[in-house]
Formats: structure tokens, C-alpha cells, sequence
């Protein structure tokens, strides 16, 4: 198998002021390798994101930890947060839309508790039903970038009005994403909560206790410096992400990724493709 690297295009879209606390990033993604054939895996690692992916023009394959063989991802899927890594295969060049929610914000647009959807990939058309039929065939029928971005947002508006509005609880969980070794009595404060009310609705929310959801944000931080900056010393990182020390660092990559930092930073430098792109870098 050719496995060349593709040429890939990463457009971040600019978010309708209106679904801003719904919707963290909408990112289209062009991966072009020609008429060759290729066989590419990448890691997809865990990650605190509430997502929804639009895979065009191609079925993605996809294979957790612990399986054996590679199953074909559906053309819409909806992803809660992950503890498990899995890996993608791609094999032709394809189109895809990446929905980034706001934490909690898949609950609020599917009005179902985040322990449904919780480590796994679904597809969108059993959970939504099958309105996103529509949403994928005027997908699959347009032309520019700026004509997809149109009709992905312009589904999300039309359902606003089915959607609850955030809570404080939905912008401390967005604190809480990016600030994950705040106390927890601090972001139920913020949440106008007792601490057992907001554990109960972090469940709810994100489908897991919301220090599980932190060490999953402050991991996917650590793997993501390791991807983008390989020289980068165990202390450095240790500190920069803000473990306690190299102990507690290394356990959460033996949990999560189900490998050593010194393994994954190996299996890194052997990858050809990253499916996680760094939103807040795009």
C-alpha cells in the first residue's frame, strides 16, 4: 500500500454568534491522496470532547483498545467524552466535518443523559433519527467549503429553539475544560450548586464525575504538547500541564492511553496521519 502523506486542508469556521454556547468549533477537513491507494491508522486518544463528525465521499474504519479487526464507521457519528483510545484506518481521500460542543452541550442538544453516549461512537441517525438524512445529503451535494459551513450551522439554528439555554453549569464545565486542576468546590460555586447536585448533573452532562472529566482534559493537554513538541523533557511536561509530579503523570498515561509516555511518544513518532487536530490551534 502508498501510504504518502495527504495533502490536508483544515478550515475552521466561524460560529454563528447564537450558537457560541452551544458549539465550541465547527472545523471542515479536506485529506486529498489523489487516485493512489493507501492504508493509513492513526491514534485517537482519549479526549474530553462532545462531538459529532460528518465523514463525506468515505467510511472511516475505526478499532478500540483490545480489538482485533477494523469496523466501518458510520457516515454520522456522534461521540460523548472517551477514556478508551482507539485507532482510524483511512483508506481514500475524504471530507470531513468536525462538530466541537461546548462541554455538556451534546446533552443539551440531544436531551439525553451523557451515560448513553459515553466512550463510544454512534451513529447520529439511530440517536437524532432521521432528520440528519437531510443534513447529509445537502452535505454531500454542495460545492465550496463556505456552502457546507452554511448548511451545518443553519441545521444547529433551526434547532435552537428545541434546545434548552446554558445553565451556569454549562460555563463552569467550559471553565473546568480548560482550567481541570481547579478544586471541584470551586466549579460547583461556580455552578450555583451544592457539590452533591453538581456531581449528579455532571454525570448528566458528561456522562462521567467531573474529576474523571478533568484528568481526561488534563491528559488529552499532556498527549497533545507530546504530539506537537516531541523534544519536550517528562519534567518539562510534568510541570507545564500541572501534575503533581512524574508519578501521577505516568499513571494517567498507563490508564489511558494503555501505554507508557516513553511508548506513546514512540508510537508518535511512527504515525503517519493525526485525526485529533488541536482545535484551539487551527
Amino acid at each position: 500500500m502508498n501510504n504518502r502523506m495527504p495533502n490536508i486542508c483544515a478550515k475552521q469556521c466561524n460560529i454563528h454568534p447564537a450558537l457560541r454556547s452551544l458549539i465550541r468549533y465547527i472545523v471542515i477537513i479536506e485529506a486529498d491522496f489523489g487516485n493512489n491507494p493507501v492504508s493509513i491508522a492513526g491514534n485517537y486518544m482519549p479526549s474530553p470532547d462532545q462531538a459529532m463528525f460528518i465523514n463525506l465521499y468515505t467510511r472511516l474504519k475505526s478499532k478500540k483498545s483490545g480489538e482485533n479487526n477494523f469496523n466501518t464507521v458510520t457516515s454520522c457519528t456522534l461521540m460523548g467524552a472517551q477514556i478508551t483510545p482507539f485507532k482510524l484506518l483511512v483508506e481514500e481521500s475524504h471530507k470531513t466535518v468536525s462538530i466541537i460542543f461546548q462541554p455538556g452541550g451534546l446533552n443539551r442538544f440531544l436531551n439525553i443523559p451523557m451515560t448513553e453516549i459515553f466512550d463510544n461512537g454512534y451513529s447520529a441517525r439511530e440517536v437524532v433519527g432521521r432528520e440528519i438524512e437531510e443534513l447529509l445529503d445537502k452535505s454531500h451535494d454542495t460545492i465550496s467549503l463556505h456552502e457546507l459551513d452554511s448548511i451545518v450551522q443553519a441545521y444547529f439554528l433551526r434547532k435552537l429553539s428545541q434546545i434548552k439555554e446554558p445553565l451556569p453549569i454549562d460555563f463552569a464545565l467550559q471553565h473546568l475544560l480548560t482550567n481541570y486542576n481547579t478544586n471541584m468546590d470551586k466549579i460547583a460555586e461556580i455552578s450555583c450548586m451544592s457539590i452533591r447536585n453538581f456531581e449528579r448533573k455532571c454525570k448528566e452532562r458528561l456522562g462521567m464525575p467531573a474529576k474523571m472529566y478533568a484528568r481526561i482534559a488534563r491528559f488529552h493537554k499532556a498527549y497533545k504538547i507530546l504530539e506537537s513538541r516531541p523534544i519536550i523533557s517528562w519534567a518539562d511536561l510534568t510541570y507545564e500541564v500541572g501534575y503533581y509530579d512524574q508519578t501521577h503523570f505516568i499513571k494517567d498515561f498507563r490508564e489511558f492511553a494503555k501505554l507508557t509516555p516513553t511508548l506513546v511518544h514512540k508510537e508518535l513518532s511512527d504515525e503517519h496521519l493525526q485525526f485529533q487536530l488541536d482545535w484551539d490551534k487551527i
